[in-house]
């Protein structure tokens, strides 16, 4: 399917909410790989939309209605023969300007073009005004293979009112709004996100850490915490943002044979971000990014002076889930995290020498890490609301089926 975007825009402004919706429904598009092209004013100041194309021409001043009209309407047969669907940005409602022209140029058009219309409307409906006379009336009249698009269902009934069509002819899209566009994600977050499939997940955790101290951080109780997670039925990923690889390939070899080993699946439960960054550190954009997107950390590090990764985690509102034979971990991680136990090395007593590591072993491993998941979840932060009006969403729900022939 071709599509083409008909907007006439003339520039980009941040501030403008007509641009910035339009921008990212392209943005959608773009990222599904849809074929298509956004449609500008011929002088338009911003490059910004992707698949641009500066190829329409405004009328010139002091021309009657209908000179005005003809001229967008050379224009459409000559630029929009190509496309199988046209997404119209607010032209069929607006009224000043050269709207109206454009509005009945479309018309004239409509019949001898293979594209099925798709009106977006950006302002609030109204009653239409009795008596309205040409061309004003057109504001308010369906036009022939087209659909009207509003951007809320719950007013659905009053555009159908003011086009005088069933409800079922007005179909609701709502503007996509994705977190990883509105923040700048990197693109190794979109990578890891799409990977692990973030936005389906109940539980989330990036871990940053060096490879060489995957034990001195406690990783094996993290992978056990996950492990129980996804045994009593919830949906994990779990991020190991992991620095020097290149120094240790055979000890995460074992590492990734140890999750496998307790159920969790490679690039389906967990990652090492080392397989995605030619061995290199992730970036501290990316690792902030995945750091907002997760909802718990798993922390079990046997020693620690100032824990930057809990930091991290708690000012990203996650839940802390501590080792609790740390005093440092608790200083940082304060009352309203969860503790359990883990082994630790003994603060004050030098590396190696005797009384360092204190080993915590469990009577029971299974039940305890299950018994602790349980108080996890009574606790766990939702992140699902980042995700309602994602690009998968919008696309998957409201815009693939309305523009594949599923309206819903």
């Amino acid at each position: 399917m071709k599509i083409g975007i008909l907007t006439h825009f003339g520039s980009f402004q941040d501030g403008y909410a007509l641009h910035v919706g339009w921008l990212e429904r392209a943005n959608l598009l773009d990222y599904f790989k849809q074929d298509f092209d956004f449609l500008v004013n011929q002088r338009c100041t911003s490059d910004i939309y992707p698949h641009i194309k500066k190829v329409l021409i405004q009328s010139k001043g002091g021309q009657s209605f209908q000179n005005k009209a003809k001229h967008y309407e050379d224009q459409y047969r000559e630029i929009l023969t190509e496309y199988d669907a046209i997404l119209t940005a607010d032209l069929i409602y607006q009224r000043r300007g050269d709207f109206l022209a454009q509005n009945q140029a479309m018309r004239k058009v409509a019949p001898d073009l293979k594209a099925h219309w798709y009106h977006w409307i950006h302002s609030s409906w109204i009653n239409p005004p009795k008596n309205l006379n040409f061309p004003d009336s057109l504001r308010f009249t369906p036009m022939e293979k087209s659909t009207i698009v509003y951007m809320n269902s719950s007013e659905k009934a009053g555009v159908a009112k003011m086009y005088s069509v069933p409800i079922e002819d007005v179909v609701c899209v709502y503007n996509p709004k994705d977190i990883r566009s509105f923040t700048d994600f990197h693109p190794l977050s979109w990578e890891i996100i799409n990977r692990l499939k973030i936005p389906e997940k109940d539980t989330v955790q990036i871990l940053p850490h060096c490879s060489t101290r995957m034990d001195a951080k406690g990783l094996d109780v993290t992978i056990k915490a996950f492990a129980a997670f996804k045994r009593n039925g919830l949906k994990v990923a779990l991020v190991f943002a992991n620095a020097n690889a290149r120094q240790v390939p055979q000890e995460l070899l074992v590492k990734k044979n140890f999750m496998t080993s307790q159920g969790l699946i490679e690039n389906e439960d967990f990652l090492f971000t080392s397989d995605l960054n030619e061995n290199r550190p992730l970036p501290r954009k990316a690792v902030s990014d995945i750091f907002r997107v997760s909802n718990v950390f798993v922390y079990a590090t046997y020693s620690e002076v100032s824990p930057n990764a809990l930091m991290e985690a708690k000012i990203s509102g996650n839940l802390l889930v501590l080792s609790n034979r740390l005093p440092s971990l608790a200083e940082f991680g304060g009352p309203s995290a969860i503790y359990f136990d883990a082994s630790f090395r003994t603060p004050g007593v030098p590396s190696g020498e005797e009384g360092d590591l204190q080993t915590v072993t469990y009577h029971n491993e299974t039940s305890y890490f299950d018994e602790l998941t349980k108080r996890i979840v009574s606790q766990l932060p939702s992140r699902k609301h980042l995700w309602e009006f994602s690009y998968e969403r919008i696309w998957n729900e409201q815009l693939k089926p309305l523009l594949y022939g599923e309206k819903k």
